[in-house]
């Protein structure tokens, strides 16, 4: 047995707790010149304020400090560029704004430097409410909305400040919450900021941050520029690692061909690496901004978004309605729907009255039913025209009934089927004259359109906790799909040569914004049996294997989808009073006029 002399293990055991203290002793980053004040050269103006949140903001009751930076020679007759940064002063930023303008090597920004909100404490014995993870962590556009909307336009007014509304002119920055903070509203608003610095950003468990890897690569890319920071000895807790957060983030936003960078290190949860390396960061951020500003989504042609393949790269195109004279407030737009020619049909909502318009292929719009409180619902008919459902109350009686009409190219009805089963919410059409209603409790109902009668069961109920909104019929006409408003499930059925429905299955999963009500519409299918649903996030795009793959932002949020267009190659969505459309790859399904289609199978 080999024995070591007692000095000897004290020596190496001192040595080794000295290594340990050097391993894990806080790594430093000096910083450079540009960090450091220079008294030779012009220095911009620091203004302070306080902001207080009034009834009816985003944040009701808060308080925040705030500083504004007016660069040297600062002229408010024309729009400047400016960058904001979150929790305040931070990264020496205006002594970096002063050495590098003097240069020119950045423009002449302002900087705005806000405090998270604090709802003051009601006595000596409360606490404050501190707002700022509240504010910075969460995923929705809440904070995006405050800035833009409501704090940007009132400081500009108070100090008679000229800010450029320009997105290609505006930068946002911050560090830990603040870093997720300025992404999101570059995420959010890239029509307001896009360019973006995040400091150690909290892209983890809290309020939705990590969900953000994923999302980056299944939406479309969107035009921003962001530089990203973290290091190896940043926070590992009980919500996740900040360290390898930050650097899925980046491998998401190069995967899905971003204008990306970063800045790796040794070290902490802190701002020392981020304030030695900001003046880099700002010239990266703002290169060539003399002679080409502007920053574009997917710029090296790289992304690996899905949906390129698939859809394109085209952009929404807004389908004005003939009738100006209507205000936004009085239109709701209920469903779109086509035929196998591409002329799209729409039922819209008008002071309590309901009408129908078509669209047809050159784009004009067409009203072809006249306003009626009783109208719910339209499909293509099989011979032409549409099928529209008329609903009937009987006075207070929650009893109901409806009725299914055919209107022909000449408008008239022909064709009425009568029931007790409404108010009727939806309604779908198979090519063997078989057609799916779906009333107001939930209920699906089958028909028989040639002998106008219920094909069983009398109801087919979606599942436990699952009430169905919108119907669509895969391409091969064998399964019927319904979403749900309070669900993000799409639920799958099959249908049996009877009409019947069996197999129920909540097959589709889509994809949460911040674990709130995902506000579910109307969806459809190509001819590849993908299916597009209408959702608060945009168009999301699942293949048969019940993945979203990719998910299209849309203008505002959707409330229903559809193929229309030459040989049913544009998505048409209704989104509130407004129609958009975008060109595809893709082609639609219209089931009640085109026979069944198999679809190729998903990949692994």
């Amino acid at each position: 047995m080999l024995t070591m002399p007692l000095k000897l293990i004290v020596v190496l055991t001192a040595l080794l707790a000295i290594h340990a203290v050097q391993i894990h002793a806080e790594a430093e980053f000096p910083l450079t010149e540009d960090s450091k004040l220079h008294a030779e050269i012009p220095h911009g103006e620091l203004i302070a304020g306080k902001y207080a949140a009034k009834n009816g903001s985003v944040f009701p009751g808060t308080e925040r400090d705030y500083t504004i930076y007016l660069p040297p020679g600062y002229d408010k007759s024309k729009p400047a560029p400016f960058m904001v940064f979150q929790d305040g002063v931070i990264y020496d930023a205006p002594v970096v704004f002063d050495n590098l303008i003097a240069k020119q090597q950045i423009p002449p920004l302002v900087g705005i430097f806000i405090k998270p909100g604090i709802v003051p404490a009601a006595n000596p014995n409360a606490l404050p409410r501190n707002n700022r993870s509240y504010e910075y962590d969460s995923v929705t556009d809440a904070f995006s909305h405050f800035l833009i909307d409501e704090f940007l336009p009132a400081i500009g007014q108070k100090h008679d400040l000229a800010l450029s509304t320009d997105p290609d002119d505006a930068a946002i920055a911050g560090n830990s919450s603040g870093g997720i903070c300025a992404f999101m509203v570059g995420w959010h608003r890239p029509d307001r900021f896009r360019r973006i610095f995040s400091g150690v950003g909290t892209y983890v468990g809290i309020r939705g941050g990590d969900q953000l890897p994923v999302l980056i690569r299944k939406y479309e890319p969107k035009p921003l520029r962001v530089f990203l920071q973290s290091g190896i000895n940043d926070n590992n807790l009980y919500c996740g690692d900040w360290w390898m957060a930050n650097q899925m983030m980046e491998r998401s936003l190069t995967w899905a061909g971003y204008d990306v960078n970063h800045a790796w290190g040794e070290g902490g949860h802190n701002q020392k690496h981020a304030s030695q390396i900001f003046p880099e960061v700002i010239r990266w951020l703002w290169r060539e901004y003399a002679t080409a500003k502007e920053i574009k989504a997917n710029p090296r042609g790289d992304s690996k978004w899905k949906g390129y393949e698939v859809i394109g790269e085209g952009k929404w195109e807004e389908i004005k309605w003939p009738n100006e004279a209507n205000s936004p407030s009085e239109i709701y737009l209920r469903n779109v729907t086509a035929n196998q020619m591409g002329e799209v049909y729409v039922l819209r909502g008008l002071r309590k009255e309901q009408d129908a318009w078509k669209i047809d292929l050159s784009g004009q719009m067409t009203q072809i039913l006249a306003p009626d409180p009783r109208l719910a619902a339209l499909v293509a008919a099989p011979s032409g025209g549409i099928y529209y459902a008329i609903n009937y109350y009987e006075g207070r009686a929650v009893k109901s009934s409806f009725q299914i009409k055919r209107s022909g190219p000449d408008g008239l009805s022909n064709k009425t089927w009568d029931s007790d089963i409404a108010p009727i919410e939806d309604m779908v059409l198979l090519h063997n004259g078989v057609f799916y209603s779906l009333n107001q409790a939930g209920s699906i109902f089958g028909w028989d359109s040639g002998k106008a009668r219920e094909v069983g069961p009398e109801t087919a109920d979606a599942g436990p906790g699952i009430t169905p909104s919108r119907l669509a019929v895969s391409p091969d006409q064998t399964r019927l799909y319904a979403s749900t408003e309070d669900s993000h499930y799409i639920a799958s059925y099959d249908i049996q040569p009877d009409g019947s429905l069996s197999n129920w299955q909540k097959y589709y999963e889509l994809d949460l914004n911040d674990s709130a009500k995902l506000e579910v519409g109307g969806l459809c299918v190509d001819t590849n049996g993908w299916l597009y649903v209408a959702t608060a996030l945009g168009i999301q795009v699942c293949d048969t294997s019940g993945r979203v793959n990719f998910i299209i932002p849309t203008p505002q949020q959707p409330h229903d989808v559809c193929f229309g267009g030459k040989d049913l190659g544009e998505l048409f969505i209704a989104c509130g009073d407004k129609i958009y459309k975008r060109p595809t790859k893709a082609h639609g399904i219209v089931s009640g006029q085109m026979p069944p289609l198999k679809p190729a199978p998903a990949r692994p």
